[in-house]
């Protein structure tokens, strides 16, 4: 009997020592049959402990695992206690086994809701018809979540009514309807609707947690908080009640009682991860940033495709003054969810505080639009555009801010810099120094610097950077723009002491270093310059802006194209989530011709940033240059996916057309273009010259004069009016249109054709007249003395061909061009001076087979045949399909005395017979050797 009662005695220690270990029930220790525990869960269940009854039906198929009701009861528990995945897996073991169970289907899509697979259930379950209303109206309710998520408002509202009709008493179906109510028609509607669902089921949970969501979202947190607490003590470990709890106490900045709500989800399992997340929240408002840090990684790891979790990454990393790594979470966020508004507001934030305008103002477009009611974008904007030096632009945004809100410190300084606008210059001054002086923000002192700068009232503007040097003194920004102010002034040592201030404040402060390198280069001080960048990524190595601009310089610099693929390529593998030293490269391998190896890095580009527009845009591009247009075309339809909004796609999608040949699809895309924005005119231009290339003059006329009417004073409206009136041949209306238009916008490009339409029309003298006062007034005018250089030499004014293509080059030492065609005239009279401006042509483009072909004939003219036969032979084998460029090195030989090498070339000519219109020259030649 001892024996017995010992061995007794050592099972229960045995038993003890294993709920110790393990923490739940296990089947031996207890003599309770699988029914047993399966009858426990239920009791579980009923008394809303989910948890509980979790173990009770795990310990049941520990005894038999082939239970696929208990798999049925077990998912649904899971399901409450927040394991979508967990019930997931059992519900679909259930479905394997062949439990022919009513709530199996609507339980399985109830767990594929909680993985947010909404379009699976959409496929699984839109025609799926259960035996009873009960679990018709369970479906019904998930196909109306999942109808709802995937933007068919009306059908979810419909299921949803649906699904209450089949099953009145059904409180899943009433509160999922309720929520539908509320997206639909606003929270007040949706509290309306959920009293009447708490007048049938006043012991519903989640009926008290949904009208604890909708008081919230009404601005009233204690009736809310309320609602919360008799959820949870309806059901103790209810996790949306306490998040909804958790929330309402962060606003109120509760930060104890949130920690409390936090603790009593803590042993909540299935809530683990929602813990995390409200721990990165509370850990934020406390500014431990080191628990945020640790928090939001471990999340990352098993949820880094969640746009929530990689915003709070963003956050998270922006807080901590990781700047690169915010803009890769909050990248990567609005590459899942583009309309995800805050975290394209912060990327924005965090492009600037960067150093990056541009790039701001690119992430903040979709937000800019005309219709637009986001005052944060427009702030921001404005912040932007005055970092880029643009105050005009600046003060547009300012005034859309009015417009949105008249009621907050931006609205008000908008609303002064209206009245500045409108001449009431001294009365918007007053207000915006009244702002000034009664806010903390910068709002009103940046809108005062913008006023002063644009009327170049240089002291005041500077006065108040004074004021917002005392509001943010550890900030850079102010110094900067004292910097810039001084560098218009003329004040170069005031200069650069403020941008070196910027960079004492922040050293990774790019503007200013930009600054101050542009300052060096002016100074012909390269290294300088690159000792300015250098020093930024010393303290920030992972600067965008800074490496690229050092890389820039090194281009300036001379630095061979190989070296700065190099450098490109290892910036790209140290950033493989930043776009612009992708497109750098793509560029720069364009401008070398490598349209191969540009095709390569743009694939190569989209392929690790497959949401970003301009990635695609160069992608489509070199797709286009490399002649697959249909790669392209498919590859700006993305684009358009990406932009939908946008007529740009749409336009670029026209050229792609058009180059492919197919006119049609063309002109479809551009209507598409102003279809989706009326009056936009790259669109209007595009079809008026779409008419005229196909000859159709008259309903390019009509369109123009379509646009006249909308825009009677547009410069670029009447040029194109000129346009089509030189396609006419009529001059006189040509003439018109071109001067009515330079005298509103002297552009060169109207300048241009003006001088041929006045040419063409055989008035010369007035083209000469108009060609002097152009370049008197514009003497720099690069490209129309580049124009005018070309127009002389095709008329065989040799004479003022060569002063106008030695003026091109005292403004551009490096035009190969100009050198070239300067050595092909002085060489015509055979001065000896042709030959500096031949090898420097050569210098310049050492590859170019015609100033190759000039620089041999230079060596001829002086007698050096041998020396021009070895330059000529180089261009020959470069470009063996030019005729020309093989009679040229004819003529050397027969000049060198090499007459078997010189009959050899010209038989070849020869053989070209009328392809070659040279034959009689030939044919003397060949006679003469």
């Amino acid at each position: 009997m001892k024996k017995t009662s010992s061995s007794g005695v050592g099972a229960k220690r045995r038993c003890a020592a294993g709920l110790a270990l393990s923490g739940v029930l296990l089947a031996g220790c207890f003599d309770k049959s699988a029914e047993q525990y399966v009858t426990d869960a239920k009791a579980d269940l009923a008394k809303n402990d989910s948890a509980a009854a979790v173990i009770q039906l795990k310990n049941a198929l520990q005894s038999d695992p082939a239970l696929g009701e208990v798999r049925v009861l077990l998912g649904q528990a899971l399901l409450q206690t927040g394991d979508a995945r967990g019930a997931l897996i059992e519900l679909g073991k259930a479905r394997e086994m062949g439990v022919k169970h009513d709530q199996l289907e609507p339980l399985i899509a109830q767990a594929m809701l909680g993985q947010a697979e909404f379009a699976k259930v959409i496929a699984e379950f839109a025609d799926a018809k259960p035996a009873t209303k009960g679990a018709q109206a369970d479906l019904w309710a998930s196909l109306a979540v999942a109808y709802s998520a995937t933007g068919n408002a009306a059908k979810a509202l419909e299921l949803g009514n649906a699904a209450v009709a089949a099953d009145a008493d059904n409180v899943r179906a009433q509160l999922i309807r309720v929520r539908l109510v509320s997206a639909a028609s606003g929270p007040a509607e949706g509290l309306t609707a959920v009293e009447a669902v708490l007048g049938k089921a006043p012991q519903s949970a989640d009926a008290w947690q949904s009208k604890g969501d909708l008081l919230a979202l009404l601005g009233k947190p204690d009736p809310a908080m309320e609602a919360y607490r008799k959820a949870i003590a309806l059901s103790k470990f209810h996790v949306p009640a306490h998040v909804g709890a958790f929330y309402v106490l962060l606003g109120k900045k509760d930060l104890d009682g949130a920690k409390a709500e936090l603790d009593a989800l803590r042993s909540v399992r299935s809530a683990a991860n929602q813990v995390k997340l409200l721990t990165v929240l509370l850990a934020l408002e406390r500014n431990d940033l080191d628990t945020a840090r640790d928090n939001i990684q471990a999340l990352l790891k098993v949820a880094s495709d969640d746009v929530r979790v990689l915003h709070l990454a963003g956050v998270v990393a922006f807080r901590r003054g990781s700047l690169l790594e915010a803009e890769d979470y909050l990248s990567k966020t609005l590459l899942k969810d583009p309309n995800f508004e805050s975290a394209r507001l912060l990327l924005a934030q965090a492009n600037l505080r960067a150093g990056d305008p541009t790039k701001a103002l690119s992430t903040l477009q979709p937000l800019l639009g005309d219709a637009s009611t986001n005052a944060s974008a427009f702030s921001l904007a404005a912040e932007a555009y005055l970092q880029a030096g643009d105050p005009k632009r600046a003060e547009a945004a300012f005034v859309k801010i009015a417009r949105i809100n008249p009621n907050d410190v931006p609205s008000h300084a908008a609303l002064a810099l209206v009245d500045i606008g409108k001449g009431k210059v001294e009365q918007g001054i007053a207000a915006l120094k009244a702002l000034s002086a009664a806010d903390a923000s910068s709002v009103p002192d940046l809108a005062l610097v913008t006023t002063f700068m644009q009327r170049k009232e240089w002291d005041q503007a500077l006065k108040a950077i004074d004021t917002l040097e005392r509001k943010a003194p550890k900030s850079a920004g102010p110094s900067n723009l004292r910097g810039r102010i001084e560098l218009i002034r003329g004040n170069q040592d005031k200069a650069v002491q403020a941008f070196e201030t910027a960079l004492k404040l922040d050293p990774a402060y790019y503007p200013a270093a930009a600054s101050l390198a542009a300052m060096d280069m002016a100074a012909k001080k390269p290294e300088a310059a690159m000792d300015r960048f250098k020093k930024v990524l010393a303290v920030d190595p992972k600067s965008v802006s800074a490496n690229m601009a050092l890389i820039g310089l090194r281009d300036e610099s001379g630095a061979s194209k190989e070296e700065l693929v190099a450098a490109l390529e290892a910036l790209i593998k140290q950033m493989p989530g930043e776009a612009r030293p992708r497109l750098a490269l793509i560029e720069l391998q364009l401008r070398r011709q490598q349209v191969k190896a540009a095709l390569a890095a743009a694939t190569e580009a989209a392929a690790a940033l497959p949401g970003n527009p301009s990635v695609l845009r160069h992608l489509a591009g070199t797709q286009a240059m490399s002649g697959d247009y249909n790669q392209a075309i498919g590859t700006y339809n993305k684009l358009m996916t990406l932009q939908p909004n946008s007529p740009e796609p749409l336009m670029l999608l026209a050229q792609v057309y058009a180059a492919r040949g197919d006119k049609a699809a063309s002109k479809q895309a551009m209507e598409r273009a102003l279809k989706l924005k009326p009056g936009y005119q790259p669109a209007q231009r595009a079809l008026i010259a779409n008419e005229l290339a196909v000859g159709n003059v008259a309903e390019a006329r009509r369109l123009a004069e379509a646009m006249k009417t909308v825009y009677p004073n547009d410069p670029l409206v009447l040029s194109i009016s000129g346009d089509i009136a030189a396609v006419s041949k009529d001059w006189p209306g040509a003439v018109l249109n071109y001067r009515a238009a330079l005298k509103l916008l002297p552009q060169v490009d109207v300048a241009i054709k003006l001088h041929r339409v006045l040419m063409g029309a055989g008035k010369q003298p007035e083209a000469k007249h108009f060609e002097s006062d152009w370049l008197i007034a514009h003497p720099k005018d690069l490209k129309f003395l580049v124009y005018s250089a070309d127009a002389a030499l095709l008329s065989q004014d040799n004479d003022l061909a060569r002063e106008r293509y030695l003026s091109v080059l005292k403004l551009q030492p490096d035009n190969a061009n100009a050198a070239n065609n300067v050595a092909w005239l002085l060489n015509r009279n055979k001065d000896p001076k042709a030959m500096e401006y031949a090898e420097r042509a050569i210098k310049l483009a050492p590859q170019n087979t015609d100033y190759m072909d000039t620089l041999a004939q230079v060596m001829a003219t002086a007698g050096r045949f041998s020396e021009a036969v070895e330059i000529q032979k180089k261009a020959v084998e470069l470009s063996p399909d030019h005729v020309m460029h093989r009679f040229h090195l004819a003529q050397f030989y027969a000049g060198a005395g090499q007459k078997a090498q010189a009959r050899e070339q010209l038989q070849r000519l020869a053989q070209l017979g009328d392809r070659f219109a040279q034959q009689a020259e030939v044919k003397k030649l060949l006679e003469a050797l």
